[in-house]
């Protein structure tokens, strides 16, 4: 009987050693993370993915569907909406949304790119399907008096056509002969890991 209250009393010390241990390597833990500001924590926008889809008087006449690319203003944009510190990623745009999507031609993209070459439109997007880490973008431009061409499609900070806030871009299959019988669906989903 006495052995056995020996060893209660043991193992309760021994549990509370290692508790203690614990709140100790934490609070290392913590003050560490504190001190170092960092705590290895990683973030991607994962993808950017777009559709284009081509109506002429009603009829769909073309559809194309693949992956697009985040442009490095649009990556240090985010690190900046994430830090708060723009002038570390050299943005200004950082306070603004993602809700602009243009339509240009002479696709020639790199993730260099600022703006849309040739671009020729701009609009305010509709973002719906938001979940824990996509949203979705949605746009409808309509063809103009005259004649237009159009490969590249981008996502935008802010809005008016040359304004240099070019996030995400994707590129199609050059579509000719766009007048005021076209109307044209742009529709991103940008995702993040």
């Amino acid at each position: 009987m006495e052995t056995d209250k020996k060893l209660v009393a043991l193992s309760i010390c021994l549990v509370c050693i290692g508790v203690l241990a614990g709140a100790l390597i934490m609070s290392g833990v913590h003050q560490t993370l504190h001190e170092e500001g960092s705590a290895n924590i990683s973030f991607t926008v994962g993808s950017v993915h777009a559709t284009v889809t081509f109506y002429k008087d009603g009829v769909k006449v073309f559809e194309q569907y693949h992956a697009g690319y985040v442009t490095k203003l649009g990556l240090n944009v985010t690190f900046a909406k994430l830090t708060g510190n723009s002038s570390a990623y050299n943005v200004t745009q950082y306070t603004l949304n993602n809700t602009f999507v243009s339509i240009g031609n002479q696709g020639a993209l790199t993730t260099d790119s600022v703006v849309l070459p040739g671009e020729w439109n701009r609009t305010s997007a509709s973002m719906h399907d938001c979940v824990y880490n996509s949203f979705n973008l949605t746009a409808v431009f309509t063809g103009t008096v005259g004649s237009q061409t159009a490969d590249c499609i981008g996502v935008n900070f802010q809005n008016g056509i040359g304004n240099n806030a070019l996030f995400a871009y994707d590129t199609f299959a050059e579509v000719t002969n766009i007048d005021s019988t076209f109307t044209i669906t742009v529709e991103f989903k940008i995702s993040g890991s």
